[in-house]
């Protein structure tokens, strides 16, 4: 007869509990309790090489037939793995993120990422983001953006392109991620954070 009420005891117990972490769980933003998530570089990848080759729009391909000359070349393509933390008792959304990427500190390329990416209350997500680059892209962004910079090293366009290409995959010169913004959102509340980084 007395094991009757010990169980229901326990019963009662374990309800309070579960009702304490639904609490718990389901914690909601506010403007005050809203911490702006971190974004950090975990790290970057050559995932795929081509090599270095290119040939501009006076060479006629050779197949196929119908293909038309252009200023096309090997694609260089990077991967960059952030880690995103969210330092907060509820969960958070990720829905944009861009930043601008550098070779030897040469901005070249703006890219990112508008997938919705959920991260857990105290928890961190990885988050892969794509990038390719093209040797007569990289040569047009030199000319625009960097052409005093090089006459002052004392190179060419093409020479920094070659070098970029063809040691991409030993990291031997600095690929940064600049000016980096990244938007968070929960309960109708929205933070951005910040974020730049050198690899390696």
């Amino acid at each position: 007869m007395r094991k009757q009420p010990l169980f229901m005891i326990f019963i009662s117990v374990m309800a309070v509990i579960a009702l304490m972490a639904g609490c718990a769980g389901t914690q909601k933003a506010s403007e005050s309790s809203f911490k702006t998530p971190a974004v950090s570089l975990n790290r970057a990848e050559v995932p795929s090489y081509f090599g270095y080759w290119f040939y501009n729009n006076k060479v006629q391909p050779s197949l196929p037939e119908k293909a038309k000359p252009g200023n096309n070349g090997a694609p260089l393509i990077y991967a960059f793995v952030f880690d995103i933390t969210n330092p907060n008792d509820f969960p958070v959304l990720m829905n944009n993120m861009k930043f601008t990427v550098a070779l030897d500190g040469f901005d070249l390329n703006t890219v990112g990422s508008q997938d919705d990416t959920w991260v857990p209350a105290g928890k961190t997500t990885q988050l892969r983001v794509p990038c390719v680059l093209g040797p007569f892209e990289a040569f047009m962004s030199l000319g625009v953006v960097g052409g005093t910079q090089i006459q002052k090293m004392g190179k060419k366009p093409w020479d920094l392109i070659e070098t970029w290409w063809t040691k991409a995959p030993d990291f031997s010169f600095p690929v940064e991620v600049r000016e980096g913004s990244a938007v968070f959102k929960a309960d109708g509340i929205t933070k951005v954070a910040a974020f730049k980084a050198k690899y390696p």
